[in-house]
């Protein structure tokens, strides 16, 4: 019966090993497919909020989603964020 209640939040322990037993660079590459793929994703999301509410209405938006980033990771990682944004719309 616990068995049913249990959520597979977290990896399992073979997933976890793969992850530990990859090489720095095989990490750094994962965390750069990771990033990419976050600001791809974040271009998704503005271009459905102009879809759906209007420029205007996406670019408040926008910039509150942007301080947000800003607060839980900082100013760094928000600028490398817009950046590569900024480089997959170009």
């Amino acid at each position: 019966m616990n068995d049913l209640l249990q959520t597979p939040s977290l990896p399992d322990s073979k997933t976890a090993k793969n992850l530990a037993s990859l090489s720095s660079e095989q990490r750094y590459e994962m965390l750069e497919t990771l990033r990419q793929t976050e600001a791809k994703d974040w271009i998704r999301r503005y271009r459905k909020k102009i879809r759906e509410h209007g420029k205007a209405a996406a670019s408040a938006w926008w910039l509150q989603t942007l301080s947000d980033v800003v607060e839980r990771r900082g100013q760094k990682a928000a600028d490398d964020l817009r950046r590569r944004m900024n480089a997959i719309r170009s």
